[in-house]
């Protein structure tokens, strides 16, 4: 809105501006053919304004639709994927899934020490991350989501792939490897990282919600 107004001050300086002149002329210019002259001035003056300003208002308006329509289909193909990697993420540490957004609250918030307790590295899906990687990707590179998306839900997106593409690299190695403690704490690191990720795009999210109709939900949407 700040924008839209900075775009069209000029018009109502110029709006303003023929308004005066034609207060200004109507009483103290009393030659006919300069009063006429100065009222058609002041006439064009506020005419040619209120033309850009209904049309730049009008297409703020329009534009603000569309964008909300745009926020709402790529915030729910994220979130799909988002709902997936949460699942995931609780079969890796052999916890309930997250029914409702306050157990989700409570799952996001565990720190490395509780997760590190909980890892069951064997009920994880690698290809299911995989998945949920490249599709994360996909998303987040749309011409569409860098428009339309924040620079920190964007940046929070981009730290979540970053730490899936080490979490699946420290799985597998699990798999050839003994596990060691300390193999463990990095990943439990990993997932760690992730939940604080995931908590800012949610928190974004919800912030974003009150001018948009995208938000973070448990429940699958079709777009």
């Amino acid at each position: 809105m700040k924008k839209l107004f900075i775009k069209i001050l000029p018009f109502w300086v110029a709006f303003a501006s023929g308004i005066l002149l034609y207060i200004v002329t109507d009483k103290f210019v009393s030659d006919v053919g300069l009063n006429n002259l100065l009222i058609n001035v002041a006439a064009g003056l506020v005419s040619i304004p209120l033309v850009f300003i209904f049309y730049d208002v009008i297409n703020k308006i329009t534009s603000q639709k569309l964008h909300n329509s745009l926020f709402e289909s790529v915030t729910i193909e994220i979130n799909s994927q988002l709902i997936d990697l949460i699942k995931e993420l609780a079969a890796l540490m052999d916890e309930k899934e997250p029914e409702n957004m306050e157990s989700l609250e409570d799952f996001l918030s565990l720190e490395q020490s509780d997760i590190l307790k909980s890892l069951k590295l064997g009920k994880v899906d690698i290809k299911k991350l995989e998945a949920i990687k490249q599709e994360l990707v996909l998303e987040i590179h749309k011409p569409t989501s860098f428009d339309i998306l924040s620079e920190k839900q964007i940046s929070s997106i981009l730290n979540i792939v970053k730490e899936i593409t080490f979490l699946i690299k420290n799985i597998d190695q699990s798999n050839t490897v003994k596990e060691t403690t300390k193999h463990k704490k990095i990943i439990a690191l990993n997932v760690e990282y992730i939940f604080i990720n995931l908590t800012t795009w949610i928190e974004s999210g919800t912030k974003d919600a009150f001018h948009n109709h995208g938000r973070f939900s448990l429940t699958r949407k079709n777009a």
